[in-house]
C-alpha cells in the first residue's frame, strides 16, 4: 500500500522505478510518471473511438462530436453488443419498490463472456491503480461521466435514466431512452470499485460530494497559470526579470494541451491540485549557472520532475 524509504524524497510509494538502459534517480518523478503513462495508455483510442486496450472507450457524444459533454469516456464493452448482454426483465405485475431494486441490482444479473471478463479484470486493475495514486497524493486523469460514475461512487442521486444518458449519448436519450449503456456503466463500476477497495476504504467515499471526489482524485482539468504563480519560488531570478516575465507570458498563450504537456515535463503529472494548500512542494524556477557566457544562446531549459523545478538559461 505504500512506504517511504531512504532516498525516496518523502514520496510514499508502492514500488520504486528503475529504467532499463537509462539512468534515473527515482526521488518521486519517475514514480509519478508511471501513473501518468499508464493512464495515457488506457485513454488511447482508435479512429472509431474504441479504446486501444479495451478498457475505456470514447462516449458516443465524444465519438460523434455532439452534445455538451464531449471528451468523456465510458467503460468499454470490448466489441460486444450491450443489447444482447442485458437480461430481459419482465415488468408486468411489478411494483415500484421492486422496480427500484431491479434498477440497483440488474447490473449483476447477466451472463459473462470472455470479452466481458477481460474488461472486468482490467477495471479491477484500474481501480487499484487509481486507489494507489490517490493514497500517495498523485492526481490521475479520469474523464468519466459525472452522473453514471462520480455520483454513483459517492452514492448521490443520479437523476433520471434519461438525464444520465444525455451526458454520454445524446442521440440515444432522444431515440432510445432504454439504451443499455447506463446499465453497462453501473455493471462495470462494480469491478472498478472492487479494485479501489483493495487499496482504500471505499466506505469513506460518501463523505465527499461527487464534485469533491472528482477534484480530489483528478485535480483541475485545466492548468491554472495564476495558481502556479502563487506557489512559485525563484532562485537566481527576480519576478520582474525579463526571462521570468517572458516565461509567464508564453505559458499563458499556450493552449490547454500545451500547458498540460509543460506540467508533465516539469512535474511528471498533467493536472494541478484544486487548492494551493494541496501542493506538497513549491514550483521552483532556477537560473542556469552552468551554461553561461558564450554557451547561453545554445542552452535549453531543463527540468527535474522529482523536485518540481525548471532551470532556465539567461
Amino acid at each position: 500500500r505504500g512506504y517511504i524509504a531512504k532516498g525516496h524524497g518523502g514520496q510514499r510509494r508502492a514500488f520504486k522505478v528503475k529504467f532499463v538502459g537509462e539512468g534515473v534517480n527515482d526521488y518521486s518523478g519517475p514514480y509519478r510518471e508511471v501513473f501518468a503513462e499508464a493512464t495515457n495508455e488506457i485513454l488511447k483510442t482508435d479512429t472509431d473511438g474504441n479504446g486501444m486496450l479495451g478498457v475505456l472507450d470514447n462516449s458516443p457524444n465524444t465519438a460523434a462530436g455532439i452534445g455538451e459533454n464531449q471528451g468523456l469516456f465510458v467503460f468499454s464493452a470490448n466489441g460486444q453488443s450491450l443489447t444482447d448482454l442485458r437480461p430481459p426483465l419482465p415488468l408486468s405485475g411489478v411494483g415500484t419498490r421492486e422496480l427500484h431494486m431491479r434498477d440497483v441490482f440488474a447490473s449483476l444479473l447477466t451472463s459473462r463472456s470472455e470479452s466481458s471478463r477481460e474488461v472486468e479484470e482490467a477495471l479491477v486493475f484500474l481501480g487499484r491503480l487509481t486507489g494507489t495514486a490517490y493514497r500517495h497524493g498523485i492526481l490521475v486523469d479520469l474523464p468519466l461521466p459525472h452522473s453514471s460514475f462520480w455520483k454513483l461512487m459517492v452514492e448521490e442521486g443520479q437523476g433520471s435514466l434519461s438525464s444520465q444518458l444525455v451526458e454520454i449519448d445524446l442521440l440515444a436519450s432522444r431515440s432510445d431512452p432504454s439504451s443499455p449503456l447506463v446499465w453497462w456503466q453501473k455493471r462495470m463500476l462494480n469491478f472498478f470499485v472492487e479494485g479501489l477497495s483493495n487499496v482504500i476504504p471505499v466506505e469513506i467515499l460518501p463523505l465527499f460530494t461527487a464534485h469533491e471526489l472528482q477534484d480530489t482524485v483528478c485535480g483541475r482539468p485545466d492548468v491554472d497559470v495564476d495558481m502556479l504563480k502563487r506557489v512559485v519560488e525563484y532562485e537566481g531570478y527576480e519576478d520582474d526579470h525579463p526571462v521570468i516575465q517572458n516565461f509567464w507570458t508564453v505559458l499563458r498563450e499556450c493552449t490547454s494541451n500545451d500547458r498540460k504537456a509543460f506540467l508533465q515535463y516539469v512535474w511528471a503529472r498533467n493536472r494541478l491540485p484544486s487548492r494551493v494548500a494541496d501542493f506538497e512542494t513549491p514550483f521552483k524556477i532556477l537560473k542556469d549557472t552552468v551554461n553561461i557566457g558564450e554557451r547561453t544562446d545554445q542552452a535549453l531549459p531543463s527540468a527535474s520532475t522529482c523536485f518540481f523545478s525548471l532551470t532556465l538559461p539567461e
